[in-house]
């Protein structure tokens, strides 16, 4: 697979993803001058064809990356290969899309517990399921997460942000994004994927953070069949997976992981 998406940046970059504070820390009874690093959050406003899609807080970078993923994840474009073009001018993102209906964005909006907004478009339970013969060891996922960690940085200076990380079936990473809302790395991550080319049916996707019914949502709607969070699922999240067939894992802090859905996907 390829894509011909043209992604254009308009200015010079970014505001930073952290800021310094001098705080008083108690520690052992006492009260100590320091300082501390804080993640920043800024918002940033999605366009399609220069209609306004949502307004979302996230870390300020790739924001190509979350455009991409967020409108094919929200069931917004089908997929990459309707994104003409890309343009930053922080704190707008605008996309260009091809044959793209613009009454989906007049339609009632769903607010989910994945703290996006979506479109109702095909809806899991109603529509396709996954048929991919894609498998995975245990010991690929157990290593999976304890690699998130490592690509964690930003939560091990801060303390405030999600990780997310996409391999491919022997674990290789084929791409991560930390942000401070578990859907926007989702989104990153899906959207770097996908603007690469990659086949996401072939893949798996850790992350971190709880795993409701709109984060499910974004994994079927991306083509990715196996899902592994350290996290809960919600009631609603588990039901979405067995109805569109995803592989679903939780509570997965080696040597243990508690599998919600598609049990077969997972070689032991």
């Amino acid at each position: 697979m390829t894509n011909r998406t043209k992604i254009e940046v308009a200015d010079d970059g970014n505001p930073p993803l952290t800021l310094e504070y001098q705080v008083m820390s108690l520690d052992d009874g006492r009260l100590n001058p320091r300082t501390v690093t804080v993640c920043r959050e800024d918002p940033v406003r999605l366009f399609v064809n220069g209609h306004p899609v949502v307004r979302q807080t996230m870390s300020p970078d790739n924001l190509a990356e979350f455009a991409c993923g967020y409108l094919v994840s929200e069931g917004i474009v089908s997929g990459a290969g309707q994104i003409e073009m890309i343009r930053i001018a922080f704190p707008d993102v605008s996309v260009t899309v091809t044959d793209f209906d613009d009454g989906v964005l007049l339609r009632p909006h769903e607010t989910t517990s994945s703290g996006g907004v979506g479109y109702p478009s095909e809806m899991p339970g109603n529509g396709r399921k996954f048929g991919s013969k894609t498998s995975v060891h245990r010991d690929t996922i157990f290593a999976a997460m304890t690699c998130l960690n490592d690509y964690a940085v930003l939560w091990r200076e801060t303390g405030g942000t999600h990780c997310t990380v996409l391999f491919d079936t022997d674990g290789s990473v084929i791409a991560h994004a930390e942000d401070i809302g578990r859907h926007n790395s989702v989104d990153k991550v899906i959207g770097k994927a996908l603007l690469a080319g990659i086949d996401p049916d072939h893949t798996f996707i850790s992350c971190s953070g709880r795993m409701p019914a709109g984060m499910v949502r974004k994994f079927w709607r991306s083509g990715i069949p196996v899902v592994v969070t350290n996290n809960a699922p919600s009631a609603e999240g588990i039901d979405l997976a067995r109805a569109v067939n995803m592989t679903l894992a939780g509570f997965v802090r080696p040597p243990r992981m508690v599998i919600y859905s598609g049990a077969e996907r997972i070689r032991f």
